[in-house]
């Protein structure tokens, strides 16, 4: 009866992703779709592109684009499908820490939030990553430990981001594990040994495949041609100027590694636009203007040119947090922290979601102090999983009549935002 609950759930899910995914429709595209959809078809070429970020999600709307073709439908749909699958592994992973109905309620919490909802609904990078990271929690859980680590390496071959989830794993490996730590070490070095060794040996298979420019270099060379006359004597001199093209590649995983830390590294790229509230990490989870957020514009790239245009019409995705979910930060942080205090059976479980959302939202906060701004309010996604357990753990911890009535009230809030901040909407 859980199961066909949780299948009920991502059914009308899935169904709200195919009446998004087909808006817009007529080759245009959306946000950052206007880089990956390009990229996509140069991978498919054999061709690299975007090598700021690891290729998995390259490759796999590749193969969409291949087998569904490049359309809206190629574009979007593996992207649907991944999401729809983390979700469900997400669930999996609730469930063994708290049971139901808090499992199913913070996956409806997560799963209602309009920015993640987007990115589970566009041709961009971040859900191969979700999908291989929960995979890798619940293999974990699960004790298939080498399975797991090879997940964690196709997370890391997705998404930088997934270093987090794999530390959040690290810290409640050892936490379990504190009375025998010797070998719960030992078992963790192997475990992130596999992983690196997933990661670094396909990231260099790719690099091999498709050697990466880091920089281009043109040099002109001016040479003298001598017109020879009928009589063999010189006529005139004629200056030919021809170019030499070379370019440095990454040819291998440290390399690539390097280039990645050069390109969002403190000495990377820096936001040179106005103040916005949403720019500064500890802005998401203040009522710093809420809802001034940024919109996920149409754009239409000129494949010919290669230069891109915005259109505001017919619609547009506005990234607007779910503000149950997002200052939820703050009531999951007091439960969990109580939980812990309390040194009771479930400590173990906080630690886990504790550390989750640590070490999945400080970093964001250090980026805005380093780089003073950051460009977009959606790198908080990686954080909202953790957040979205941490409701339902600390509802869990009040007296289940009450408890089970705040998870209601939460999922419901939650469900009010997604209908009113569902991206398929005409502009104001």
């Amino acid at each position: 009866m859980q199961r066909f609950r949780i299948s009920h759930f991502l059914l009308l899910y899935f169904a709200a992703h195919m009446l998004q995914i087909g808006f817009p429709s007529d080759g245009s595209m959306i946000f950052d779709e206007a880089h990956y959809v390009p990229a996509s078809l140069d991978t498919l070429m054999g061709i690299a592109a975007n090598a700021e970020h690891p290729p998995l999600p390259k490759i796999i709307g590749a193969l969409g684009i291949f087998v569904f073709g490049n359309n809206w439908f190629g574009w979007r749909f593996p992207v649907v499908v991944m999401q729809v699958l983390a979700l469900y592994l997400f669930y999996l992973i609730g469930k063994r820490l708290l049971g139901d109905p808090w499992a199913l309620g913070a996956t409806a919490i997560l799963a209602f939030d309009p920015v993640f909802f987007i990115h589970g609904g566009a041709l961009l990078i971040d859900m191969p990553s979700f999908l291989f990271v929960f995979l890798a929690i619940e293999l974990y859980m699960r004790r298939n430990y080498g399975w797991s680590a090879t997940s964690m390496g196709l997370a890391f071959l997705s998404r930088e981001m997934s270093i987090f989830y794999f530390a959040t794993l690290a810290v409640y490996h050892c936490f379990t594990n504190r009375r025998q730590l010797r070998p719960a070490l030992k078992l963790g070095v192997r475990y992130a040994l596999v992983a690196l060794l997933i990661f670094g040996s396909l990231l260099w298979f790719y690099d091999l495949a498709y050697k990466p420019p880091v920089s281009t270099s043109v040099t002109d060379i001016v040479s003298q041609q001598v017109v020879i006359g009928g009589n063999g004597t010189a006529v005139s001199t004629v200056l030919v100027t021809s170019q030499s093209i070379s370019q440095q590649v990454i040819w291998n995983p440290i390399q690539h590694l390097l280039f990645i830390y050069r390109y969002h590294g403190p000495n990377g790229i820096v936001l040179n636009a106005s103040y916005e509230p949403y720019q500064y990490a500890w802005n998401w989870i203040l009522p710093v203007e809420p809802f001034n957020v940024p919109t996920y514009y149409r754009v239409d790239v000129d494949v010919t040119t290669g230069t891109s245009t915005v259109d505001y019409a017919p619609i547009w995705y506005a990234a607007q947090p779910n503000l149950s979910l997002w200052y939820g930060f703050w009531p999951a942080i007091a439960g969990l922290v109580y939980a812990i205090a309390r040194k009771k059976e479930e400590s173990a479980t906080a630690v886990l979601i504790l550390s989750g959302i640590i070490l999945n939202f400080a970093p964001w906060v250090a980026l805005s102090i380093l780089v003073r701004r950051i460009g977009f309010n959606y790198y908080m996604i990686w954080t909202l999983p953790f957040i979205a357990l941490g409701l339902a753990f600390t509802w869990k911890l009040l007296p289940p009549r009450y408890g089970r009535f705040a998870l209601a009230v939460n999922v419901l809030l939650s469900l009010l935002f997604f209908l009113l901040f569902f991206p398929v909407r005409p502009m104001p």
